[in-house]
This record gives C-alpha cells, sequence and structure tokens, in this order.
C-alpha cells in the first residue's frame, strides 16, 4: 500500500499498539506501565510525546525487552497526528472509523448468499458508505 500512496502519512492504530506492548508486561504491572504508555499519545506536543516514548523505552528496555520492541517497530508512524491540527488527534489516532465502517459492509454483505458480479458487491458497499454518517470534525 505504501508504494501506492506515497504521499500520504501512515498512523498506526495506537489502541492497538498499546494492546499489542502490554501484552508482553505480566498482568500484575499493565496498570502502571500502561498509564505510563498511554501519557506518550496524550502530549500536547510531538516533541514532548518523544520524550515520553524516549524515557519509557529507557525504563522498560532491560526488564520487558518484548513491549519495547513491540513499541519500536512501527515508532515512525504512531506519531504522525502530531502534524495535523490538535482538533483532528482523537479521529487519527485510532482506526474505529473503518473498523466501523467495514463492520458496517459486512452486516450488510453477510446477509446475501451471492454476488453475481463484482458490480453488484460494489453497488452494495456504495450504498453503505452513503449510508454512514461519521461525525463532522470541526476545523479551523
Amino acid at each position: 500500500m505504501a508504494s501506492l500512496f506515497t504521499a500520504t502519512p501512515r498512523q498506526r492504530c495506537v489502541v492497538h499498539k498499546q494492546r499489542n506492548v502490554l501484552n508482553a508486561i505480566p498482568h500484575r504491572e499493565r496498570k502502571e506501565v500502561g498509564t505510563e504508555l498511554g501519557e506518550i499519545f496524550r502530549q500536547e506536543k510531538k516533541e514532548e510525546a518523544l520524550l515520553n516514548l524516549a524515557a519509557f523505552k529507557a525504563k522498560y528496555q532491560k526488564r520487558y525487552p518484548e513491549a519495547t520492541r513491540s513499541l519500536c517497530e512501527d515508532e515512525e508512524h504512531l506519531l504522525t497526528f502530531y502534524a495535523f491540527p490538535p482538533v483532528m488527534h482523537r479521529y487519527i489516532r485510532s482506526t474505529n472509523a473503518i473498523e466501523s465502517f467495514f463492520s458496517n459492509v459486512r452486516q450488510r454483505t453477510d446477509q446475501i448468499d451471492a454476488f453475481t458480479t463484482g458490480t453488484s458487491c460494489l453497488t452494495i458497499v456504495w450504498a453503505v458508505m452513503q449510508d454512514i454518517h461519521l461525525p463532522k470534525i470541526p476545523v479551523s
């Protein structure tokens, strides 16, 4: 996909990344580590987030190498949302809108036993797209 949309910035879903990182942490410490991990993405500026990210990696690298490896593997795509106005951050950080869209498409297409043509499938998907009402993002 990156080769098709070369000018499009990529953002990994922060919620899914946090879950992946916390899966490598023992249950007894997930609350404390999860709070610190979440603070990385709640900063107002990217520079502050990078400082928190570096502190998190330094603190947990030796103790939980798998967790920090999971966090670092997509590091360049975790903070992309900071390139946009703050009002848009919550919409860009997670994939909720995309997952909701695919859920709506699945609900409609699962009811149909077979599509006669590819066009008939696309017609249903298009109809679902037209019916979705996403919240308007206030951009100033």
